[in-house]
C-alpha cells in the first residue's frame, strides 16, 4: 500500500498523471481574477473550460472556491479525498449536485480518482473573462 498523499499539489499531480484524454488538456495554476485555479481542463474540440479545485480537507471550502470563479467557466468540479463515512459521502454528493458542481473522490492510498458526479453547465458566464482564460490556456497549448 502506498503512503497517503500529503498535499493538494501532490493530489493534483497524481490527477494529471492519471488523466487520459486526447481531446482535453490540463493546465495548473491558471490565473483568474486575483487568484489561481488549481487545474483547468480545456476541451480542444468544444472550447469548453472546466475549473477543478483540489482540497485535502474542508470540502465546503472547495465548493466555495469553485463558485467564486463560476462566471468564467463552462463547468466546475472539485476533487477531494474519498470520505470515510457514507453519511459524509452523501452530504458531499447532495451539495455538489445542488450547486451543479462535478465531484471526484480520491483514494489517497491507491492513487485512484473516481468521478462520482458530472457537473452541470454554468448558466451565467461572463464571456469576456472566459475568453481571457481560453486565450491564456490556448497560448500554453501552442
Amino acid at each position: 500500500m502506498n503512503e497517503a498523499i500529503l498535499s493538494e499539489e501532490q493530489q493534483r499531480q497524481e490527477f494529471v498523471l492519471s488523466f487520459d484524454s486526447k481531446d482535453e488538456k490540463l493546465f495548473c495554476e491558471v490565473p483568474v481574477f486575483c487568484r489561481s485555479i488549481d487545474l483547468v481542463k480545456y476541451n480542444l474540440i468544444t472550447g469548453n473550460i472546466t475549473a477543478i479545485e483540489f482540497k485535502r480537507k474542508d470540502w465546503k471550502r472547495a465548493i466555495n472556491q469553485a463558485l467564486c470563479v463560476s462566471i468564467c467557466f463552462d463547468y466546475l468540479e472539485i476533487c477531494v479525498p474519498k470520505p470515510k463515512t457514507e453519511k459524509t459521502k452523501e452530504k458531499m454528493i447532495t451539495e455538489c449536485s445542488r450547486q451543479g458542481i462535478g465531484l471526484y473522490f480520491y483514494d489517497e492510498y491507491h492513487y485512484i480518482f473516481t468521478k462520482v458526479l458530472e457537473p452541470a453547465k454554468v448558466n451565467d458566464i461572463w464571456e469576456v473573462q472566459k475568453t481571457s482564460v481560453i486565450e491564456y490556456v490556448g497560448g500554453l497549448v501552442q
